[in-house]
C-alpha cells in the first residue's frame, strides 16, 4: 500500500462540509463523526468549531493509504478501524458497576 500525493490545483482542492465528505467518500455522516472520535478517519479542519471541514486533498491522500491488492491486504485495513470489525460500534459506556451493599 503506497501513499500517493495528489496534485489538485488550488480550484479543485476545495474545502468540502461534512456531508458533502461523506457522500464523497460513500460513507453515512455518523461513519465520518465517529472516525473524528476516535482519531481514525482522513484530517479535517476544527477552525469552525461544531462544522469541520475536510480538504478534497487529504480525502484523495486518505483513500489512497487504505488501498489494498488482495484480499489479505483488505482485511489488514478492515482491521485497523474497529468499526469495521466484528460487531456494530456504539458510543454508550460499558455497564454500570454493581453498587455495594448498605448495611
Amino acid at each position: 500500500m503506497t501513499a500517493t500525493s495528489h496534485n489538485l490545483s488550488l480550484l479543485d482542492d476545495r474545502w468540502l462540509t461534512t456531508q458533502e465528505a461523506a457522500t464523497y467518500m460513500g460513507v453515512k455522516v455518523d461513519t465520518l463523526s465517529k472516525w473524528r472520535l476516535r482519531g481514525q478517519g482522513p484530517c479535517y479542519s476544527a477552525a469552525l468549531g461544531r462544522d469541520p471541514r475536510y480538504r478534497l486533498s487529504d480525502l484523495l491522500n486518505y483513500m489512497a493509504t487504505k488501498m489494498a491488492t488482495n484480499t489479505r491486504e483488505a482485511n489488514a485495513v478492515r482491521r485497523e478501524h474497529k468499526s469495521f470489525a466484528g460487531g456494530p460500534y456504539t458510543m454508550r459506556r460499558g455497564g454500570r458497576p454493581a453498587r455495594s451493599a448498605r448495611t
